[in-house]
Formats: C-alpha cells, sequence, structure tokens
C-alpha cells in the first residue's frame, strides 16, 4: 500500500510542477487520496499511466489540506487483492465512438470474447476503433519520441476511461476469393508464415537406413569424430571424379605432382609415386588429405583437414578408422532434397502430394458404386452406370458379350466368380496400345468393358 501511495504522490507533484493542472489538487492524507477535482484526478492518473484508486462516493466540507469552503471527493487506496481483480477484465466506461451510445462494459482477460450482432450496430466500433485504438495508442506511448514516428498512430478514441486495457493487436478483415485449393492457412496467410518456419525446423532421414540426414560442417565432423573415435587413427579423405578414359599411369603421376602422396582405395593405402599395379580406376578416388590421431591436441589441426577435404571434394568427406570403416560426410541433403518453402507447399510442384497433386482430393472410381443391390442380375441392371439413357447402348453391348463367353446374365452379381467381375470390370486386358483402346472404344468392342466406359464418362 505504501508503495501505491508514493507512487500517487510521485506522480502528482509530477504534474503538478510541470504545470499542467489548471484547477484541482491532490493530497495524500492518512491512507486517502483526496482531490477537488475528480475529472482532472483521473485524466491525470490515465495519462501517468497509474492504477486508479477505487472511488469513494464521500463529499466532506473540511480537510485539513483544503479550506473548509470546498467540497472534495475522497479516494480508497486499493488492498493488494483489489489491484490484481482489476487487471482481469477491461473495463470501458462511457464508450461514445461513432455511434456507440455512452456504453459502459467489462471484457475478461484471458477469456475469448465475441462480439456480434446486425450491421451497424457498432461491433468495429467497439473492437477496432475503441479497444485496439486505446490499446495500441497507449502501447506506441511506451517507446521514445523518435521511435514513434515511425508507427501509424490512430486517434484518441470518445470515451471517459478504459482501464486493463494490455496492447493490442488487430487481424484485418478482408473479402478473400475462395479457390479450389484454398484452405483455413491460405485465406488467413497463417499458410505464408509456416512455409518459412518449416524448413528451418525439418529434419531428412535416409530412405534406406533411417540414419538423419543433414548438412555437415568441419565443427559437426569433430563432434562426431571426438565421440566416436576419441584417442583413435584416422584418415581423413575427399572424392575425385575420374574420367573413363584416363588410367593409373595418368593419374598417380598427376596426384604426386599434386603433392598426395597416398589414395584410399579397396580399404588399402597405396602410394602414387611408385608404379601403380591397378589395371582400371573407379569412377571415385578417395584421396587422403591427412593421416593424424583423434587428441584434443589435435583440435585445430582436425578443424583445418575436414575444411580442406570439404573443399576439396566440394562439399563431399570421408573419415576412415583405424578398422577400415569409412563415414561419409557431405554439406548437401543428399540424397534428399534441401528443404524449401516450395517443399512444404501444396501450390508447388514440388511439395504438392503426388495423387492429389495438391487439390486435397482424388477423382476416382469407387467400385461399389457401380453395383450398389448386388442381389440384382446383369440382364436386371446390376451395374448401375450402363442404365438410363446414357448407358442404354453400353448394356446392350454388355449383354451380347456376356452371351459370347458363356455368361450367365441371370444369376445375381454377388453370386459371380471373381474372374467373370473381373473381366466385366477391365475387359480381356490384351492391349495396351492407347490407340488400339482408341479404336476399340470407337467400335464398342468388347474388349473394353465396364472400366472404359466409366473412365472415359469421368474424363
Amino acid at each position: 500500500m505504501q508503495d501505491y501511495l508514493d507512487l500517487l504522490t510521485k506522480t502528482a507533484n509530477s504534474v503538478l510542477k510541470k504545470g499542467e493542472v489548471a484547477k484541482g489538487k491532490i493530497f495524500i492524507l492518512e491512507n486517502k487520496v483526496t482531490t477537488d477535482n475528480e475529472d482532472r484526478f483521473e485524466k491525470i492518473m490515465d495519462e501517468e499511466k497509474v492504477p486508479l484508486p477505487i472511488l469513494v462516493r464521500k463529499r466532506i466540507n473540511s480537510s485539513p489540506c483544503l479550506r473548509p469552503s470546498s467540497p472534495t471527493l475522497t479516494f480508497r487506496v486499493p488492498k493488494k487483492a483489489d489491484l490484481n481483480s482489476a487487471e482481469s477484465a477491461i473495463k470501458i466506461r462511457g464508450a461514445r465512438q461513432h455511434n456507440l451510445k455512452n456504453l459502459d462494459l467489462e471484457i475478461p482477460i484471458g477469456k475469448l470474447t465475441v462480439i456480434t450482432g446486425p450491421s451497424g450496430s457498432g461491433k468495429s466500433s467497439l473492437a477496432f476503433h475503441t479497444l485496439y485504438a486505446e490499446g495500441q495508442r497507449r502501447y506506441v506511448e511506451t517507446f521514445s519520441p523518435y521511435v514513434r514516428q515511425f508507427f501509424d498512430r490512430m486517434d484518441k478514441p470518445e470515451v471517459d476511461r478504459i482501464d486493463g486495457i494490455p496492447p493490442a493487436i488487430a487481424i484485418e478483415q478482408k473479402n478473400t476469393i475462395r479457390t479450389t485449393r484454398s484452405t483455413v492457412g491460405t485465406l488467413t496467410e497463417i499458410n505464408d508464415y509456416l512455409k518459412l518456419l518449416y524448413p528451418r525446423l525439418a529434419k531428412g532421414f535416409h530412405p534406406e537406413t533411417g540414419e538423419e540426414v543433414r548438412p555437415d560442417n568441419p565443427k559437426s565432423i569433430l563432434e562426431w569424430v571426438t565421440s566416436n573415435h576419441q584417442d583413435e587413427n584416422i584418415l581423413v579423405l575427399f572424392p575425385i571424379p575420374v574420367p573413363s578414359d584416363t588410367t593409373p599411369d595418368d593419374l598417380f603421376p598427376f596426384l604426386n605432382s599434386q603433392g598426395y602422396l597416398r589414395i584410399f582405395l579397396g580399404h588399402k593405402v597405396i602410394r602414387t609415386d611408385s608404379a601403380p599395379s591397378l589395371k582400371k580406376l573407379p569412377r571415385e578416388v578417395l584421396i587422403i588429405q591427412d593421416r593424424l590421431k583423434v587428441t584434443t591436441r589435435n583440435k585445430s589441426r582436425l578443424t583445418e583437414s575436414f575444411e580442406q577435404a570439404l573443399g576439396l571434394g566440394k562439399g563431399a568427406a570421408a573419415i576412415s578408422s583405424a578398422e577400415g570403416t569409412i563415414k561419409t560426410f557431405t554439406t548437401t541433403w543428399a540424397p534428399l532434397v534441401k528443404p524449401t518453402s516450395s517443399l512444404f507447399s501444396f501450390n508447388s510442384p514440388l511439395g504438392a502430394c503426388n495423387n492429389c497433386r495438391g487439390f486435397g482430393k482424388v477423382i476416382g472410381i469407387d467400385l461399389d458404386k457401380t453395383v450398389p443391390n448386388e442381389s440384382l442380375t446383369l440382364r436386371e441392371g446390376a451395374i448401375k452406370p450402363f442404365q438410363g439413357d446414357r448407358g442404354e447402348e453400353c448394356q446392350r453391348d454388355l449383354v451380347r458379350n456376356c452371351k459370347e463367353r458363356d455368361i450367365d446374365l441371370d444369376t445375381p452379381w454377388e453370386d459371380l466368380d471373381e474372374d467373370t467381375r473381373e473381366w466385366i470390370y477391365y475387359g480381356d486386358r490384351n492391349t495396351n496400345s492407347p490407340d488400339d483402346l482408341e479404336e476399340l472404344w470407337r467400335h464398342f468392342g468388347k474388349k473394353i468393358g465396364g472400366m472404359g466406359f466409366r473412365a472415359s464418362s469421368t474424363g
């Protein structure tokens, strides 16, 4: 309580010294705040962002600090519980912005509050031009005058007072045009932020080994080597491609002239200054960049070797342990692709699903719907797409071809064997040529089957 009184006293004295109070005075007396100008007192507290004490509607005619004839208003200093409860709601008093008619309202903090009503009832006037305007105005005023000039400031709303309002943000209302690719994420533009966030959080895993795939650097290679081969001798390697027409007699003298005396080939160390015993070279050769022991003392040398190996290997390097096990490193996401925003966007060919192409729906054929009633026979119309005026000709073709194959037209669909159903659905399937299928379709031959009809009708 004493801290609160000190704050009120400091505020009042600061304002009075500036000469901003034309009428009225503020006094602290016996744990009470006394003033002879209520409106000015509330305005001062609002401008200085000091929690307003609770008003006690009591007038006194005399006070040791005021003239006996001066009417006064006395404010009780709130208890700690009162101060906490005051922050649990946004209190609006006398809102007159636009078409609001002196509205008094309390909005709880920490809960979802929805403002509804018919057009012109004052929803936007309350939410945007009163609450948001005042919250934004108070937030901007916390910055220095230099910073404030870069903000778009809103006018002070017509309201007597607003207590407990926190800094506010507003989501712009707009009428968007929906398309077949529109989702909640695209309409609210949240998807744009997710596309930037996901590539930074993405983790890749090798499709064959299941190991995590991530770009390597000298620091990460050093950490892996230190944790797996501490106090062991290792070989730092980097690969180089070998042209198809290159022979060992051409490659070895070249490497020796460049200062590389050893290569790692077939899990063996081969010197380049001796006559090669190889008849043919592989498409890629591992060059030994350095041989050293993994110790704390060699930390800087290891880092330098890894940097040189990655540079000479064009982003690729390898480590060979004493047992001959080779561990490869790369600065890329190989064999995966680098995660980008396009990879997490269904509107991009890179991120779109291979099945639905980013639409979220697949146009297909539900065979269960072609025969909704399995108790019917083929003659009674078990194949529903073949019924009606559009399918009448197809039904005649089906009946004719079934007679040629000696299929009983009066057997219920549920009693037909799988081979017969397969033939009715897909035809003979003795050709894969699009030209032959097109020719058969034009002549309504017996090799099209029901699937050919339905595929053509949906396409």
